[in-house]
């Protein structure tokens, strides 16, 4: 009886955590998978608001390509910058400030790779 008490717990700790995740965060592509990357050139994502905010910035690419990810607030200002080869990623150091996501091609040649990102949803009542 003990153990299936403590059975029954657990599988409902599990699916709880699993729900809240489910509903809090959603992974973002704010490029197609595969996109063309020419030299010095970047894209970005929407800026975030009160009812979701971005937790990652990633860009997928070869690697042999080396480029950027960083976070941009509404100023221009540029945050938690990484550059790379390969697969690389940034978190925020404030992930209530507001900002937008951006990757770039910071190399001399183009190359295709995504862009994503996970956002992080809060309830605006």
């Amino acid at each position: 009886m003990r153990r299936a008490l403590l059975a029954l717990a657990l599988t409902a700790v599990a699916f709880a955590s699993t729900a809240v995740v489910a509903h809090a965060d959603y992974l973002y592509g704010y490029t197609g998978a595969g996109a063309w990357f020419s030299p010095g050139t970047g894209t970005g994502s929407p800026y975030d608001n009160a009812c979701g905010r971005w937790s990652d910035n990633d860009f997928s690419k070869a690697s042999g390509a080396w480029g950027l990810v960083t976070f941009i607030a509404p100023d221009g200002g540029w945050s938690n910058t990484r550059q790379g080869y390969g697969l690389i990623s940034t978190q925020p150091s404030n992930i209530f400030a507001t900002k937008k996501m951006h990757c770039k091609n910071n190399s001399g040649v183009g190359y295709q790779g995504g862009c994503f990102g996970f956002y992080r949803k809060y309830s605006c009542v």
